[in-house]
């Protein structure tokens, strides 16, 4: 999985463009580096454009090493709002592979778009 973590200060957010094959392995090393930079503070918001990313070969073993994630640094994650992007048409292929495994509840506030300006919208609260 490549990714890119960009800080956008016009809508003060994150930005994470993802690409390749996604695995837990990957996914948590961009999620270390994300809660690693200089401006991310709990609570900040984020917008994951996964609209170049294969998630359909994600694993239940992948799902829970993710989930587990979130909950060991929930504290550093805090109460933001993450905008993810799927392409046109993915949406609820995005919910069902999701809806696997065992759930998890966070502070974070997610919400799946199949448009980015919708996820801006989103974020920003407009």
């Amino acid at each position: 999985m490549n990714f890119k973590i960009t800080h956008v200060n016009s809508i003060e957010a994150f930005e994470v463009k993802t690409s390749g094959e996604v695995n837990a392995d990957e996914f948590i090393v961009m999620a270390e580096m994300l809660l690693n930079q200089p401006e991310f503070t709990p609570n900040c918001n984020v917008i994951f454009d996964h609209t170049a990313l294969n998630f359909n070969n994600l694993s239940c073993d992948d799902l829970q090493k993710i989930r587990t994630f979130h909950i060991v640094n929930e504290e550093r994650i805090g109460r933001g709002k993450s905008s993810i992007v799927v392409n046109v048409g993915l949406l609820s292929e995005w919910h069902k592979i999701w809806s696997k495994g065992q759930k998890i509840k966070t502070r974070n506030k997610v919400q799946v778009f199949e448009s980015y300006d919708d996820a801006v919208k989103w974020i920003v609260g407009k």
